[in-house]
């Protein structure tokens, strides 16, 4: 089963921020029912409720291991204005890490 690390935009207003990982889990479990095991790196915001004190970087150096061990990387639209996706996107290709930005081309690029 191939791995799938699903990015997007999360960093907005509080409203925001809650749509941006409601539109990253919905596209995951899309993802994850063609058959892929996914990662949704938003999740982590469950174990930031928790601790109450996980800075920017401690969630991104958690998430990144995840991200190279993943087969491919899926983009969730919105993205385009995320300094931290974009990052996502540079580090996963300097890494060989295929990036797709729809379902379409997932399905077409697999």
């Amino acid at each position: 089963m191939k791995k799938v690390y699903v990015a997007g935009k999360l960093n907005d207003n509080a409203v925001g921020y809650i749509k941006n990982m409601h539109q990253m889990i919905t596209t995951a479990d899309t993802i994850r029912r063609m058959g892929y095991s996914v990662y949704v790196p938003c999740l982590d915001f469950l174990s930031g409720l928790v601790h109450g004190g996980y800075g920017y970087a401690d969630y991104f150096q958690n998430n990144l291991p995840w991200m190279l061990a993943s087969d491919l990387v899926f983009v969730v639209p919105g993205w385009e204005t995320s300094t931290g996706t974009k990052n996502e996107i540079e580090i996963a290709k300097a890494n060989n890490i295929p990036v797709y930005f729809n379902i379409h081309d997932l399905i077409s690029g697999e």
